[in-house]
């Protein structure tokens, strides 16, 4: 074998070329959190009360989910304090990267089958008022604490939930208190390949839009929900300008098994994408600060800092997931347990 064979064989196996920032002297740590601009799951403490949840069969979520919410300007002031406080080497304080999704449906119960209103943002459904949300989110951004970037247009399948969310009495009275749930939601996937590409395309165009009307630039950088896309999606991306992807090693494939196979044929997809398409950019999580899902939050503090150690030993950047669920929430001890974990591990 050549000496340009066996590099690309060492690139082909190790994921890719090697990065040319001597990571393990820089030492970075990467944000990466999604969900934030998701008119969901619940609006308010109260939307449950005197429904039987367990009957909506909306698929199975993390118990602390149900009462994830869209997040208000005190959750963003809260986390910018933290990032306000601490200073990097270079003497600037952390950067958070939420990426948002862009819009969300809504149901007027007195126009019937036909009361579907898409939201764009900064618009929101009228269940989820956030009086100051984008104000604070302005001067977060203004002060080098913010970051958006792209993660969904609705974060589930329209069509699906236009379908699902009137299909009984019990989801009916669900979507019409503003919860985001219906059955079969947790299937209801919005880049699922089962969805025709044109219509992923033109909601994809569309939310682009209105991410860059927003935020006053285009979006670069995305997250697919659910973790779940394809290669067409993946292409499409590209053509728009959207070259960095985030989580490649914890991409979904619907349909696909678990065994030794599957896993394999995954592996060597991976490391063909990160040889062959060399204009993107690949960022893997590697460290995980999800503190309110854990018995243990401490726990969870200690075990991402390992994992960043381990990033930085390996010559790699800290990239860390933790969702918006850590932060906005209707129970104010999970929003101070999630933001005592970031204060903590910062």
């Amino acid at each position: 074998m050549c000496i340009r064979d066996s590099l690309l064989g060492g690139s082909f196996l190790g994921g890719g070329p090697r990065s040319q920032v001597a990571w393990e002297s820089v030492r970075a740590v990467a944000f990466e959190s999604d969900d934030w601009g998701l008119a969901g799951f619940s609006p308010t403490a109260a939307a449950w009360d005197g429904l039987d949840r367990s009957s909506l069969d909306t698929g199975r979520f993390p118990a602390v989910y149900w009462e994830s919410t869209l997040e208000d300007a005190a959750m963003v002031e809260g986390l910018a304090a933290i990032l306000r406080s601490v200073r990097d080497a270079d003497g600037l304080p952390g950067l958070f990267q939420p990426n948002y999704v862009t819009s969300s449906l809504h149901w007027n119960p007195a126009a019937g089958e036909e009361g579907w209103t898409v939201f764009d943002m900064p618009d929101l459904p009228p269940t989820y008022e956030r009086p100051g949300l984008w104000a604070a989110v302005e001067r977060a951004v203004a002060a080098g604490l913010w970051h958006p970037e792209f993660h969904a247009a609705f974060h589930y399948d329209p069509d699906r939930r236009r379908e699902a969310a009137l299909a009984s009495d019990l989801a009916r009275e669900v979507t019409r208190r503003g919860i985001m749930l219906f059955p079969g939601s947790e299937r209801a996937r919005e880049l699922s390949p089962g969805r025709p590409l044109a219509e992923r395309a033109r909601e994809f165009d569309h939310a682009l839009g209105v991410f860059a009307a927003h935020f006053g630039r285009p979006a670069r950088s995305t997250m697919a929900p659910d973790y779940t896309w394809d290669a067409t999606m993946e292409d499409l991306w590209d053509r728009r300008g959207v070259r960095v992807v985030q989580g490649k090693r914890e991409q979904r494939h619907p349909g696909a098994g678990y065994g030794t196979a599957d896993r394999v044929r995954k592996f060597l997809g991976r490391r063909v994408d990160k040889v062959l398409r060399r204009g993107r950019v690949y960022l893997e999580r590697n460290c995980r600060l999800e503190p309110v899902q854990a018995p243990d939050p401490a726990a969870v503090v200690d075990r991402c800092l390992a994992e960043t150690r381990a990033a930085w030993r390996a010559g790699r950047p800290a990239v860390v997931e933790t969702h918006r669920v850590n932060f906005a929430h209707t129970d104010p001890a999970v929003v101070r347990t999630g933001q005592e974990a970031l204060a903590d591990y910062l």
